[in-house]
């Protein structure tokens, strides 16, 4: 027959095992959670990238609107003065005010320069005005391409994993039910 202090060494490293076992089993759901908070955020970055480019682009458009138009620059600075003079009265601060008239410029200009959009699906996403896609490479409709990638954010949130930026495009093309294409290789 065992010992009473073999016994209480068997019961104590039952109880270690367990409490090693509960600790495992917590580090690996909290790893879980972390690689979806990972995998959704390379989407949430490219979302953000793409709108970041869009009002990029749209924003030269409508300097160039205005150098064509003339009659655009006063409406333009008039939104910018209504903004930097609303934004001091509720602000009472002239930093916010010159902020809220910058936005407001900032808005305009977007404003003229907004047009249907289109994205490449190369190995660097590019964006340009739906009306003056290059011939070559892949091109796809904005408005298609936020589905899909909508559509990868919700795999991402339950745990699959995306890989890089090269593999998430490559899924995205694989999207083909939900992306409208513009240009395509071999497409005539």
């Amino acid at each position: 027959m065992p010992s009473s202090s073999w016994n209480q060494t068997l019961v104590n490293l039952e109880k270690e095992l367990a409490s090693t076992k509960d600790r495992a089993e917590e580090i690996s759901n909290r790893f879980e959670l972390l690689v979806r908070e990972a995998e959704s955020s390379k989407i949430e970055l490219l979302q953000y990238s793409l709108e970041k480019q869009r009002k990029s682009v749209a924003r030269r458009r409508g300097i160039m609107s205005l150098n064509r138009d003339k009659k655009k620059i006063g409406a333009t600075l008039g939104i910018a003065a209504g903004g930097f003079i609303l934004g001091g009265l509720i602000a009472k601060d002239k930093y916010a005010a010159l902020s809220e008239g910058l936005s407001g410029l900032d808005g305009a200009l977007e404003g003229f320069g907004e047009t249907k959009w289109a994205v490449s699906l190369g190995k660097k996403m590019v964006i340009a005005p739906h009306d003056s896609i290059p011939s070559e490479g892949t091109w796809v409709t904005l408005e298609s391409l936020k589905g899909a990638i909508e559509d990868l954010k919700e795999k991402a949130s339950q745990g699959e994993q995306l890989g890089t930026l090269d593999n998430v495009i490559y899924r995205l093309k694989q999207s083909r039910r939900k992306l409208v294409y513009l240009s395509m290789p071999g497409l005539a």
